[in-house]
C-alpha cells in the first residue's frame, strides 16, 4: 500500500514538472479560436523557424565577411595597378620633356646649318658671276686663273659634302622618329591592356555585388513569406530580420562606398590615359632626334629584341633508339661512332636532328642533358656524351656473368650558340636501346 502511494505521488510530480517544450495540458476538442494548448505545435514550429533563421544569419554573415575580403583584395590590386600607371605616366612625361629638348636643339642646329648653306650658296653664285666676268676679260687682263678655279671647286665640293650630311641627318632623324613612334605604340598597347584589365575588374565586382544582393533579397523574402502564417511570432522574427537587414545594409553601404571610390579611381585612370594619348599625338608631330639619341634608341631596340628572344626561347627534346634492322646500335668499330636516336618523342625548338643524332644549341644558355643505355652482357655497355667532339661524361659496364646492364648519367652544360652535343659508343660497345634527352634551363647573356 505504501509502495503504491509513493509511486502515485512520484507520477503526479513528474506530470506536473516543467520540461522544455513539453505541454502540461490534456488534449482539447477542436475549437475555432486557438488556445495555448492547441497552438503547441505552432509554437514549436516557430522555435524551429527561429533556429533556422539564426543558422542562415550566421551563414550570411560568413558569406558577407568572405565577400568583404575578396572586395578588399580587388581594391588592393586596383590600387597597385593605378600606382603602376602613375609611375608609367611620370616616366612618359619625363621622356616627352627630354624629347622636346632634343627637338629644340636639333631645330637650332638644322637652322644654323641651313643658314650656312644659304650663305655658301650665295658666295658660290657671287664667285661664279665674278669668274664669268674674269673669263670675259681674260684675254685683256691675262694671268693664271687656275688657283681661283681650284678654290671655287674646293668650296663647291665642301658645300656638296655639307648638303649630303644634311640629307643624311634628315634620313637618320626620320628613322629615329619611326623607331620612337613604334616604341610609343608599344606603350599605347600596354596602357590599353591595363585599361581593359581595370574594366574587367569593375564588371566582375559589380556582377558579384548584384548577385549577392539578389540572393539576400530572395532569402529575406522567403523568410518573410514563411513567417506570415504565424502572426504572434511574426513581429518578433520580423524585428530580428530588420535588425539583421540593417546590419547587412550598413555592410553593403560600406562595400558600395568602396566600389564608388574604386570607380572614381578608374575614371581618373581613364582620364590620365586619354591625356597620355593626347600627348602621344602631339609627339608624333613634334618629335625630333640627334645622332646621340639615335644610338641610344638603337641600343634600346637591340636590348628589347634580345630580351624578347630570351623570353621566347623554349628548347626541349627527348628521343630513343632500339636495336632493329637498319638502325645502328653497335658494336662500334671506332671511338667516334655517333648513336643516332631516330625515334623522337619531343623536339620543341627543333634543336635535335634525328638524322644525325646531334643537338645544336639555338641560343646561349644553361642546358640539362641526360642519357640511359640498356645492353646485354655479350658486349661492353654504356655510352659517352660529347660536346663539340670532346668527352664530357660517360657510363660504362663491362661484360660479366649478369645477362643485362643498365647505365645512366646526367650533366648540366653552358653552351654557346651553334655548339653541339651528341652521344657516342665505346669502341667495341653495343646497346640494345637508349634514351637521350635535354632541355634549356635558362638563357644567359
Amino acid at each position: 500500500m505504501v509502495t503504491k502511494a509513493v509511486f502515485l505521488f512520484a507520477l503526479f510530480g513528474l506530470a506536473s514538472s516543467q520540461l522544455p517544450k513539453k505541454r502540461r495540458c490534456d488534449p482539447e476538442p477542436h475549437r475555432e479560436i486557438p488556445t495555448s494548448c492547441s497552438n503547441y505545435k505552432n509554437i514549436v514550429y516557430l522555435d524551429n523557424v527561429k533556429t533556422r533563421l539564426k543558422t542562415k544569419q550566421t551563414i550570411l554573415e560568413g558569406r558577407i565577411s568572405a565577400f568583404e575580403g575578396k572586395t578588399r583584395l580587388h581594391l588592393e590590386q586596383a590600387e597597385s595597378d593605378i600606382s603602376e600607371l602613375k609611375i608609367l605616366v611620370t616616366n612618359l612625361s619625363s621622356a616627352l620633356k627630354n624629347l622636346e629638348t632634343v627637338r629644340t636643339q636639333t631645330e637650332t642646329e638644322f637652322k644654323d646649318a641651313k643658314t650656312q648653306l644659304d650663305k655658301h650658296t650665295a658666295d658660290i653664285v657671287s664667285l661664279k658671276r665674278a669668274v664669268r666676268d674674269l673669263v670675259k676679260h681674260r684675254e685683256i687682263v691675262g694671268g693664271n686663273f687656275s688657283e681661283i678655279e681650284k678654290t671655287l671647286d674646293t668650296t663647291e665640293k665642301q658645300l656638296r659634302e655639307k648638303k649630303a650630311r644634311l640629307e643624311n641627318l634628315e634620313t637618320e632623324t626620320e628613322a629615329a622618329f619611326t623607331n620612337t613612334q613604334r616604341l610609343l605604340n608599344r606603350y599605347k598597347n600596354e596602357l590599353s591592356h591595363l585599361n581593359q584589365t581595370a574594366q574587367a575588374l569593375e564588371v566582375k565586382v559589380d556582377a558579384r555585388l548584384d548577385a549577392t544582393k539578389t540572393e539576400l533579397e530572395a532569402k529575406l523574402k522567403n523568410i518573410q513569406n514563411n513567417s506570415e502564417e504565424f502572426s504572434a511570432k511574426l513581429n518578433k522574427q520580423k524585428a530580428e530580420v530588420d535588425e539583421f537587414k540593417e546590419k547587412t545594409g550598413s555592410k553593403f553601404s560600406t562595400v558600395n562606398n568602396q566600389l564608388k571610390t574604386q570607380k572614381t579611381t578608374m575614371d581618373q585612370q581613364k582620364a590620365a590615359i586619354n591625356t597620355l594619348k593626347s600627348d602621344t599625338a602631339e609627339i608624333k608631330t613634334r618629335l625630333g632626334s640627334t645622332e646621340e639619341k639615335l644610338l641610344e634608341l638603337n641600343k634600346l631596340k637591340v636590348d628589347v629584341n634580345r630580351i624578347a628572344a630570351e623570353v621566347d626561347a623554349k628548347v626541349a627534346f627527348s628521343a630513343t633508339v632500339i636495336d632493329s634492322p637498319g638502325v645502328f646500335t653497335g658494336p662500334a668499330t671506332t671511338s667516334s661512332n655517333t648513336l643516332i636516336f631516330n625515334r623522337v618523342f619531343t623536339n620543341i625548338g627543333n634543336a635535335y636532328n634525328k638524322k644525325t643524332g646531334i643537338f645544336t644549341a639555338p641560343v646561349k644558355g644553361v642546358y640539362h642533358f641526360t642519357f640511359m643505355t640498356f645492353g646485354y652482357n655479350s658486349y661492353t655497355s654504356g655510352a659517352i656524351l660529347v660536346r663539340n667532339g670532346h668527352y664530357q661524361v660517360s657510363t660504362w659496364e663491362f661484360r660479366g656473368p649478369d645477362t643485362s646492364d643498365t647505365t645512366s648519367n646526367t650533366v648540366i652544360l653552358e653552351l654557346n650558340v651553334r655548339e653541339t652535343v651528341n652521344i657516342i659508343l665505346w669502341r667495341g660497345g653495343k646497346v640494345h636501346t637508349s634514351v637521350f634527352s635535354g632541355f634549356l634551363l635558362f638563357p644567359t647573356k
